[in-house]
């Protein structure tokens, strides 16, 4: 296809439907936020039924199955800054989020901070750990629920590879605790605490300050080298269209049935479309905020672990019981000698709103933009262009990157989900270095993994 054709079908296209979903969505996410306002200022009722999770992890996981973000193609070229609108949306999210969340601090009484506690072995380490299993396999822990949902058959060996990782964390914890988590902890500190600012007005006017440079990435940062600022596309003060050919292929080759409208909204950067991705992005920013005001926890991660509490739980109450990182998050303890399990404790709703993120992942990927895979044979393009279409090396490659994007998630105590967006939404000052630790570990490995360069365009 030339890319005049290709530009004459990109302006051709209807993107009502993809306006539609999106409108959808933004109702679905205020009314939550709404809802918790009102639970809290008017019900008095400072936390959410367990259920509310279900519908919070779908109203999250369709718009990132839309931006294709459970594909390890997007994942990879996004974690080494090679396609950098993920990064920019994200920052949108972060920022617009940030000086909601601090705003609505002035008036309402119970929100559920999850700031993660800053110790420096665990949360660089981690993070790093993270960041290379990241690079090998290509998902990020809640990503992996969505690709299960899309029908991709390596997001079953990443499933697999993420539990055992979980479980060696939780196993070693006991002992691993003193260096990773005890060693130069500082506590959950957040920029304004760090500066000693305490009063909750003080603390708007940080966020206020943190969301504008958050929010600015949107001025300087193009979403592939060569091009423009995301925000001229957004304006209208450019007639840049960056369909890239080689993307489009790769599209139709990977999703036969994907729909035009979703081609354009995730592909092509001009006003129509990019502004499509703008309200995707305030669906994920309300979702993000309105969690933490129905006082429920905002993670993927610890599912993996939970999981692990009542298997072991079942098998052998006493010793999983015993087990001190199932007392911290699997809902388990000894009480009087007697093994004691309270599933949700301490987890919250965060089982169940995996469970909408696996969903959201299947319910979009069939009804809204078809990329349904059936679990089809099917490698990432940049895992083929370096070592080919080798099924079972690949599935090898999901199995260990997830097994250390967990184990590294559970050394750091938090994910994408829990650090690098809630946490930073939080400002705490853990997330934010946590996500620097991330992206060079990534960055290296997909260097060493694949030969991909940082800001390049190949």
């Amino acid at each position: 296809m030339g890319s005049k054709s290709l530009k004459i079908q990109v302006g051709a296209t209807n993107l009502k439907p993809m306006w539609v979903v999106a409108s959808i969505l933004l109702v679905g996410a205020l009314a939550m936020l709404v809802g918790g306002v009102v639970m809290q200022l008017v019900y008095h009722i400072i936390l959410a039924p367990l259920w509310v999770g279900i519908f919070a992890g779908i109203l999250l996981s369709i718009p990132l199955e839309i931006w294709d973000f459970s594909n390890p193609d997007v994942i990879i070229k996004a974690i080494t800054l090679k396609d950098r609108l993920l990064m920019v949306c994200f920052g949108l999210v972060i920022g617009l989020g940030a000086i909601l969340l601090y705003a609505l601090n002035l008036f309402v009484p119970a929100l559920h901070w999850g700031i993660k506690a800053f110790f420096v072995p665990g949360v660089v380490i981690g993070g790093l750990i993270f960041g290379i299993g990241v690079a090998i396999a290509g998902y990020f822990p809640g990503t992996i629920w969505i690709a299960l949902g899309q029908g991709r058959r390596d997001a079953v060996y990443a499933v697999v590879g993420g539990l055992l990782g979980a479980l060696t964390w939780s196993l070693i914890f006991g002992q691993a605790r003193y260096f990773f988590w005890d060693t130069l902890n500082f506590g959950p500190i957040t920029w304004p605490t760090l500066f000693g600012l305490t009063t909750k007005v003080d603390e708007l006017i940080v966020a206020v300050v943190f969301g504008i440079l958050m929010i600015s990435m949107w001025l300087f940062i193009p979403r592939r080298q060569g091009g423009k600022a995301c925000v001229l596309h957004l304006t209208g003060k450019t007639r840049e269209v960056m369909p890239l050919e080689d993307e489009i292929s790769e599209f139709k080759e990977d999703y036969p049935k994907i729909p035009d409208y979703v081609i354009e909204a995730v592909s092509v950067q001009q006003p129509r479309s990019s502004r499509i991705i703008f309200a995707l992005a305030f669906d994920f920013t309300l979702v993000a905020v309105a969690v933490i005001v129905l006082r429920q926890i905002f993670g993927e991660s610890t599912t993996y672990t939970w999981i692990w509490a009542q298997i072991l739980y079942f098998i052998n109450p006493h010793w999983a019981a015993s087990l001190p990182y199932f007392q911290l998050f699997g809902g388990l303890k000894i009480v009087n000698g007697v093994p004691v399990n309270k599933p949700f404790s301490e987890i919250g709703w965060e089982p169940l709103s995996d469970l909408g993120t696996f969903l959201g992942g299947l319910i979009s990927s069939i009804l809204i933009t078809r990329r349904f895979m059936a679990f089809k044979p099917w490698a990432p393009h940049i895992w083929r262009n370096r070592f080919g279409n080798t099924s079972g090396l690949r599935a090898l490659a999901s199995f260990i990157g997830a097994y250390l994007v967990l184990f590294g998630a559970r050394m750091a105590n938090g994910c994408a989900s829990g650090h690098i967006l809630s946490g930073n939404l939080q400002m705490a000052v853990s997330s934010f270095v946590f996500f620097i630790a991330v992206i060079i570990g990534a960055i290296i490995m997909a260097y060493a993994l694949y030969g991909l360069k940082p800001w390049t365009s190949r």
